[in-house]
């Protein structure tokens, strides 16, 4: 993701000459509140919430989220350092088939949720992450379930007790007016409503807003939405387009994402958009959605994308998905997602029809995240730094091959910006922050020049090829760093990575 406050602020502070983690600024037609993180000991009407400061646990994650909170399995959260009640103890979703109806005019959706849910332990109950939609129905296997929906969990008593490894299918039925807002810290968050249509933003918890989930990155799922909207609308979502049919006077756009996808990655839009498909390396199927009104202005930046995503390759190791694109809606500008598959943008950040270094410096950034947080998924959100901080570093890699600011003077400049501060320890605040972007950025340079670019390009493709479809931590990181290595590399991480105060020089080794 990058969150810009404004396009000509200096390039020291975090994304395109710009400061992420700034106030929001809603465009013309969005309705936006402030919204809150939930809180496990919140009361049904409240969204307020404690968060931990910084992040202290170094546990290595696994493909299977599971853990167990602190409270016992079955619990709600799973005891994120930031966001503790987030995800749910014991329950790892394999699957959701979402069926939504939406009517844009009226900012109101209808759902049926259905999660194939492995069981990792022993529970008689179970939650789900849901801090705004109305349920009138659960079921679990067709049998009738009872449950209790306090904002921001769905407790569902189980018709019969499960044991680790058992499946069921659970299905929520629900309604919600969503009331979106921004963060804290200024990034928009939840379902947006706007002249034309809908759009949501996710990240970090905006998905149980609009639908009842396990919201943690730690949980990965495939996916299936089949997305009715008024007749002349379109729906998108992630991956693949597998229908589309009128039906009663609708249009119903049907999507499949088999990759496990986390739920802050989860893409719908809805309005007047032309689909647009295009052929990238390997004949990799690029399919981009843009407002119909804008189609010509476009083409630039679809033109742009397979030349980057060729480039990535011989960097990064293959493109990790089976499709790719580009989505542009009417969301604020400086506002840019990493959605699986679909990137996200603003049209305001794209009306000058222009390719210059903003622009690439927008898509190269959440491209890069198709490797780096996509495929390879943070397991908590202390470990946002192997999100940002790596895309950051390949758009500085893109922007120096492309003929714009070097690799040298962005990173130089990066450094000596660089605000106090660990990366790999964030607060709720400063998740979005300088050091989780070009703070982290300039660690990956360190490591560059400490370990060499033989190495340092081996780890890199090394940990996408091992992790894919998973989600990782910081120390699962430091080890495969060590190992590709072949070194120690405790006093580099403490120093650059854990330090409140890293250096002010690169290593002598370094680019």
């Amino acid at each position: 993701m990058r969150h810009v406050r404004s396009r000509f602020a200096p390039l020291a502070v975090v994304v395109v000459l710009g400061l992420v983690g700034a106030a929001c600024t809603t465009s013309p037609g969005v309705t936006a509140t402030a919204v809150r993180p939930p809180n496990t000991t919140a009361s049904a009407s409240s969204t307020t919430f404690t968060a931990t400061s910084t992040a202290t646990s170094t546990a290595t994650s696994t493909a299977v989220p599971g853990g167990t909170a602190p409270a016992g399995a079955g619990a709600s959260g799973i005891g994120d350092a930031l966001f503790a009640s987030l995800g749910n103890a014991g329950v790892d979703v394999l699957s959701y088939d979402l069926h939504l109806t939406v009517d844009p005019a009226a900012n109101h959706l209808t759902g049926v949720v259905k999660a194939e849910v492995a069981f990792t332990a022993a529970l008689t109950s179970f939650t789900l992450d849901s801090n705004g939609p109305q349920v009138s129905n659960v079921t679990v296997d067709g049998v009738k379930a009872t449950f209790v929906a306090e904002r921001p969990e769905l407790r569902v008593t189980l018709p019969t007790a499960v044991r680790a490894g058992d499946d069921r299918l659970v299905e929520v039925t629900y309604t919600v007016t969503p009331t979106p807002g921004h963060l804290d810290f200024g990034v928009p968050v939840g379902w947006f409503s706007t002249a034309n249509g809908t759009w949501a933003q996710n990240e970090p918890y905006g998905a149980s807003t609009w639908m009842p989930c396990d919201d943690h990155p730690s949980d990965k799922a495939e996916y299936t939405f089949a997305i009715t909207v008024p007749a002349g609308f379109s729906a998108v979502a992630n991956g693949e387009l597998v229908d589309h049919r009128t039906e009663s006077g609708h249009e119903v756009w049907t999507w499949s994402e088999p990759h496990p996808m986390a739920t802050y990655l989860v893409q719908v839009l809805t309005g007047h958009y032309d689909l647009v498909q295009g052929v990238g390396p390997h004949s990799l199927p690029l399919l981009s959605a843009v407002l119909h009104d804008d189609r010509t202005l476009m083409q630039p930046y679809l033109d742009a994308i397979a030349p980057e995503i060729t480039w990535f390759e011989t960097q990064f190791g293959p493109y990790p998905f089976s499709r790719y694109g580009i989505a542009v809606t009417n969301s604020p500008p400086g506002l840019a997602v990493e959605m699986q598959e679909r990137s996200l943008f603003s049209r305001d950040d794209f009306v000058s029809g222009r390719l210059g270094e903003p622009e690439q410096s927008l898509l190269s950034h959440e491209l890069a995240h198709q490797w780096f947080g996509d495929a390879v998924t943070p397991a908590r959100w202390s470990d946002i730094w192997l999100n940002e901080s790596f895309a950051t570093y390949a758009q500085w890699m893109w922007l120096d091959h492309a003929g714009f600011t070097s690799m040298a003077d962005a990173s130089r400049q990066a450094l000596a910006a660089r605000v106090p501060g660990s990366t790999a320890r964030p607060t709720v605040g400063t998740m979005f922050g300088p050091n989780s972007y070009e703070g982290g950025a300039v660690v990956l340079h360190a490591l560059r020049g400490t370990i060499g670019d033989e190495h340092f390009f081996a780890l890199l493709r090394k940990w996408v090829a091992d992790n894919a479809g998973t989600s990782r931590t910081t120390t699962d990181f430091v080890h495969l760093a060590e190992q590709v290595s072949g070194r120690s590399l405790t006093s580099f991480f403490d120093t650059w990575l854990y330090s409140e105060h890293p250096p002010s020089h690169f290593p002598d080794g370094g680019v």
